[in-house]
């Protein structure tokens, strides 16, 4: 049994309830999920990972999805653990910026300000984990209609990269990835 640590992804919070924490879960493994309460800048990232590892150990495995995808292969690729991102946006600052102003969280009744210079403040940490060789892995579905799979695919260096044929952005259809999530925890765990 893994502890894993669950990142979520912007305009979101933690959902110890969703169908992938389950998924998780059903698998076998205890799951802690990252809030940065209703914050999504780096520094945001960062100090609720900081403040979360200073109380515990370092989880074995990190999981995230969107923008949490991003910051799971950060995280794990820093402190060499295994990682897996679902729809991962490998460049926040360029499918951020999409979105400025004030905007909705998806996972409770509340609303944040975002801007261009939330986005840009991204850029120094894209890419700099494309070589890394800290087991990842890196799941989209192919009609995602947030984050672009080809880019993914482009930005995911030496990860493995998996291509589902459908799930939207949400992944809410976890049977269909169940085994592959499954395989790469056992394999990179079994690594260590």
């Amino acid at each position: 049994m893994a502890n894993i640590l669950y990142l979520h992804g912007f305009a979101s919070g933690p959902k110890p309830n969703s169908p992938k924490v389950a998924l998780l879960r059903g698998l076998g493994h205890q799951v802690q999920c990252l809030s940065t309460e209703g914050r999504y800048r780096p520094a945001d990232y960062l100090n609720a990972f900081h403040q979360l590892t200073k109380q515990a150990p370092l989880p074995d495995l990190l999981v995230g999805t969107s923008l949490g995808g991003f910051w799971a292969r950060h995280f794990g690729c820093r402190r060499e653990r295994p990682w897996i991102a679902l729809n991962p946006a490998l460049h926040p600052s360029q499918t951020l910026s999409q979105n400025t102003g004030t905007l909705q969280r998806f996972d409770v009744e509340a609303s944040f300000e975002w801007s261009l210079e939330n986005a840009n403040d991204y850029l120094v940490f894209e890419d700099q984990w494309l070589n890394s060789e800290v087991p990842g892995l890196i799941l989209c579905a192919k009609d995602d209609e947030v984050v672009d799979p080809q880019d993914t695919w482009r930005f995911s260096g030496k990860s493995k990269y998996v291509k589902l044929p459908r799930g939207g952005h949400e992944l809410a259809n976890t049977e269909d990835y169940a085994d592959i999530l499954a395989r790469f925890i056992n394999k990179a765990l079994g690594e260590r």
